[in-house]
């Protein structure tokens, strides 16, 4: 059986080098014509630059089925194409917290000490020694100690002074982050505390610790940098031809090389408004959720996008021949008929391409094998168009021929093989002695 199929496959190959032999023979023929140069250079000049010929095509059902000639049905559907980028794992950046002080003093105790350390929000950080601070405390004490002296007084405006007095050295406390529980602890104890302890403004991790124990410190001064990574962007770079289909809001779908048999859910929050030139690609973010912590800033991660890319005729893309000037379906006609035709495409969706213009929704179009059909196309064209010479007259008019091959025995079998060409006037009387 494979035997078999070795010898039909060079059978093919043969019936093709012989195909393209005689477009060959036929091409040389019409170049070194006197009447194809002296008629028309113009014409011929502009014959040379186009693409090439291609007439309708008949091949029957068996042999159809012997060079694996199908048909598809070319179909109106709704588009929808994936969009595939590369992209980096980063910090959600409202979700970053700066912790730093804003009085000036030294660290004396320090409880969270290594960078990469979870805490919560209200975990303590650090204790700092400030002597303004220590002031501060100082004056509520005292003023709480005036109000608390005035409350028997009869004058009126001298216990408005004395709560005012508390009051503002209550809010100096608040405005240099003292918690209120803080201060109502103070407040109670009736002590200055030397040492006041910071806590962290929210849950996450440190990413980021300057601070040291006994360090000394200025008001302002990055002590640590506190991420919360419950959420992370991912920031891919997506080519700018896709840009179009890409919208906030859109879905997304990500892979990551730690854990490759798992996909995560996001969605586009942000398009950046400018384009790489070097890359020719424009950043976009997505937002994911991450309570479990798995991705982790800095990974690489593979997007998935999509994207709806509106409805068209589709037919499959080995349906198309592409020469990069122009593109030809064979179009199924009935009865073994396929007639070339040129179309306009747009984009590649999976498996199948979109034909703007071409062909119509419910038309066959025929697939497989397609470079067959090609050949013989333009080898018909080649000798409907020859014009054989003709005594006392260069100016005579083209007269159409038809040409067909087949094969002794046929089907070929395994072994030797004949191959006959017959060649007929449009009258269709054969024309003897031919030169093929």
């Amino acid at each position: 059986m494979r035997r078999r199929r070795f010898w039909l496959a060079l059978i093919i190959i043969m019936v093709v080098l012989v195909l393209s032999a005689v477009i060959m023979r036929v091409r040389s023929r019409r170049s070194n014509a006197p009447s194809a140069t002296a008629a028309n250079p113009p014409a011929a000049a502009a014959q040379a630059t186009t693409s090439a010929a291609r007439a309708e095509v008949s091949i029957d059902p068996r042999r159809q089925q012997l060079i694996g000639v199908r048909t598809v049905v070319a179909k109106r559907a709704d588009l929808t194409t994936t969009i595939r980028a590369v992209g980096v794992v980063r910090y959600d950046e409202t979700r970053l917290a700066d912790v730093n002080v804003k009085v000036e003093g030294w660290i004396r105790d320090l409880y969270v000490d290594y960078t990469g350390q979870a805490v919560r929000k209200g975990q303590p950080l650090f204790t700092l020694y400030s002597p303004d601070l220590l002031n501060t405390e100082n004056e509520y004490l005292l003023a709480l100690k005036t109000r608390d002296q005035m409350q028997q007084s009869q004058i009126a405006d001298a216990r408005e002074r004395a709560d005012a007095l508390v009051a503002a050295a209550r809010q100096r406390l608040a405005l240099w982050d003292l918690s209120p529980e803080q201060i109502a602890a103070l407040e109670a104890r009736r002590t200055p505390e030397t040492a006041v302890t910071f806590r962290s403004p929210v849950d996450g991790v440190v990413i980021d610790k300057p601070a040291v124990k006994g360090a000394h410190v200025v008001a302002g001064q990055t002590l640590y940098k506190v991420a919360d990574l419950s959420v992370v962007w991912i920031e891919a770079d997506v080519y700018e031809q896709e840009m179009p289909l890409v919208k906030v809001g859109g879905r997304a779908v990500v892979t990551l090389d730690a854990y490759p048999d798992e996909r995560f859910g996001g969605r586009v929050i942000y398009i950046y408004p400018y384009v790489d030139e070097k890359t020719r690609t424009n950043k976009v973010r997505y937002e994911f959720s991450n309570r479990s912590g798995r991705l982790k800033p800095g990974m690489f991660a593979n997007v998935e996008i999509t994207a709806p890319a509106g409805a068209g005729v589709t037919v499959p893309t080995d349906a198309v021949l592409d020469s990069g000037k122009e593109q030809v379906v064979f179009v199924a006609k009935g009865d073994g008929y396929f007639e070339p035709r040129r179309v306009k495409i747009g984009r590649r969706v999976g498996a199948d391409v979109q034909i703007l213009d071409g062909v119509k929704d419910g038309e066959s179009v025929a697939t497989g094998a397609t470079f067959f059909l090609d050949s013989e196309s333009q080898l018909r064209a080649s000798v409907q168009g020859y014009e054989p010479p003709q005594a006392g007259s260069s100016a005579a008019p083209a007269q159409q021929v038809d040409i067909t091959f087949h094969s002794v025995p046929d089907p070929p079998k395994v072994g030797e093989n004949q191959f006959e060409v017959m060649v007929k006037d449009p009258t269709g009387k054969p024309v003897d002695g031919a030169d093929v």
